[in-house]
């Protein structure tokens, strides 16, 4: 009894210590469960009642939330930023705040662009069972980021096939031929009377007469002319004889590129791309951002107005005439600060030149 009295207090602390630790690690466990389960969320593609994932405050801290069964968090913080440089620094994005002990959400469309990242920050107390024991509070922190993406290009990388016109043949119209039918003669008989008297009787021969032979007249009807069809040119939009780009340039307030139509053929385009800095691509005065505003090619004109990382061009399909020509984007401001993130991209419609893309990076 004696010896078990001694050893008694030493084995409750070392269970009661045991218990805590488990309780530690285990909300440090669901505070990274909950900071990568909301983070993963949030930069998810597409929307959900016409908001993005990643502007869905609510449902990202219902995520966070709804991951650990006992531990009850103290904050989730969600953020933005464009991601970190070569030394790790993080690149902050324009009036947001990169600091995960900050709160950011919802962010506004305008500003964000493809590679953003969201981070989000879960923080909840740990304290001992027994108040007893002189252990302060700790504050366990968990922050987890992801790259999240708000539009895709998407180019064909099918190879170009021949093309020809259809081209309309008649077939041919079998001719009817009628028949003109001559009327048949019957036979004829001449007979010789026999005489009462006893004279020797006189044959009767009788003058057959054959019916003509029935002849066929057909109608004359003219041979169907026979039209040569039309050999199939085939269009490439590829090699010496495609269309390829110039480079990408950036004067003033313009983007612009050549594009070298060498096919032989006008081209049609399918769809059009753009990617800008238009939250930070304007230096001078109090406005930073640049707005698209107008598309010209070959004196076709697009006119609108987008703020947006990038962008496909809708109603606007214009034609690439035969040899060179410029693709031209006009924005409201002078163009000063690239950010790398500058692309354009062209897709052809013309069949056999269908889906291949004409874009600035390749």
């Amino acid at each position: 009894m004696l010896e078990f009295m001694l050893a008694l207090p030493l084995l409750i602390l070392l269970i009661y210590g045991t218990i805590e630790v488990a309780r530690l690690v285990f909300i440090f466990s669901s505070v990274a469960n909950a900071s990568r389960q909301a983070a993963r969320y949030g930069s998810g593609a597409g929307e959900i009642n016409n908001v993005a994932f990643y502007q869905d405050c609510d449902a990202i801290r219902e995520v966070a939330d709804k991951s650990a069964y006992v531990v009850d968090f103290d904050e989730v913080n969600i953020t933005y930023d464009r991601g970190v440089n070569q030394n790790g620094t993080q690149i902050p994005i324009a009036n947001v705040d990169p600091n995960p002990e900050s709160d950011a959400c919802p962010i506004e469309d305008d500003i964000i662009r493809n590679g953003d990242r969201i981070i989000v920050r879960v923080s909840a107390n740990y304290q001992p069972i027994l108040t007893i024991i002189p252990i302060k509070p700790i504050k366990v922190v968990s922050a987890s980021a992801r790259t999240f993406l708000i539009s895709i290009p998407i180019v064909g990388s099918a190879l170009p096939s021949g093309f020809s016109a259809e081209t309309s043949t008649p077939s041919r119209t079998p001719t009817s031929i009628s028949f003109t039918d001559v009327p048949t003669i019957l036979p004829s008989f001449t007979s010789t009377f026999i005489p009462a008297s006893g004279n020797t009787p006189v044959n009767v021969t009788p003058a057959n007469t054959l019916p003509p032979t029935s002849t066929l007249y057909p109608s004359n009807t003219p041979l169907p002319t026979q039209t040569a069809s039309i050999t199939p040119t085939p269009i490439s939009c590829t090699g010496l004889s495609g269309v390829s780009h110039g480079p990408l340039f950036i004067t003033r307030s313009y983007m612009e590129m050549d594009i070298i139509n060498n096919s032989g053929h006008r081209l049609s385009t399918a769809q059009i791309y753009l990617e800008w800095n238009h939250d930070t691509g304007h230096k001078n005065g109090d406005d930073p951002t640049l707005r698209l505003r107008q598309i010209t090619l070959d004196s076709q004109i697009w006119d609108g107005d987008i703020q947006t990382p990038s962008a496909y061009i809708t109603a606007f399909y214009p034609f690439i005439p035969i040899g060179e020509s410029t693709i031209r984007f006009l924005f409201n401001q002078s163009y000063d600060l690239t950010d790398g993130t500058e692309r354009i991209v062209i897709n052809i419609s013309t069949p056999g030149c269908t889906n291949y893309p004409v874009d600035s990076r390749n």
